[in-house]
């Protein structure tokens, strides 16, 4: 049914959860899956907030970056683990400079994704919920396809 699966991922329980179910879909239907997940959606949380006295070197900026690219890649590397654990391909990516809710809307429409699939909640601040919403609401609302919301 699905032949083409885009799944966004943090290390919440909920996308964890979300990755699962792709893996179990991806099986039924042969389905070619490509999990992502986005450094810039959690650099947002925190940059507004860093502050510090002295020079602005960058260094605390580039430490922090640093941090969530290497949080990002372990999580890619889980999924991969969890694939090749049960003979599946999948293909990830990290991605950088665009929200995860707009790199959906734009990649599903451009390699032509069947399926979007997503964890209810993920790692971001209620405070941002309140008031921006949630990227499963954004890409709900605006996603080429299917929207499958794990919980």
């Amino acid at each position: 049914m699905y032949k083409k699966i885009l799944v966004g991922i943090d290390n919440s329980q909920d996308a964890m959860d979300a990755l699962k179910k792709a893996l179990e879909l991806g099986k039924r239907d042969n389905s070619e899956i490509i999990v992502f997940h986005s450094v810039i959606h959690h650099l947002s949380e925190v940059m507004p907030s860093v502050s510090f006295s002295g020079p602005s070197n960058g260094a605390v900026s580039y430490l922090i970056h640093e941090d969530y690219v290497n949080e990002g890649k372990k999580v890619l590397k889980e999924a991969e683990v969890l694939f090749a654990n049960e003979g599946q391909k999948v293909q990830t990516r990290l991605i950088f400079d665009i929200p995860p809710e707009d790199y959906i809307i734009k990649i599903a429409e451009e390699e032509n994704f069947d399926l979007v699939m997503l964890g209810c909640k993920g790692k971001h601040s209620k405070l941002k919920r309140t008031i921006l919403g949630t990227i499963p609401d954004k890409v709900i609302n605006n996603a080429p396809c299917d929207v499958l919301i794990v919980r």
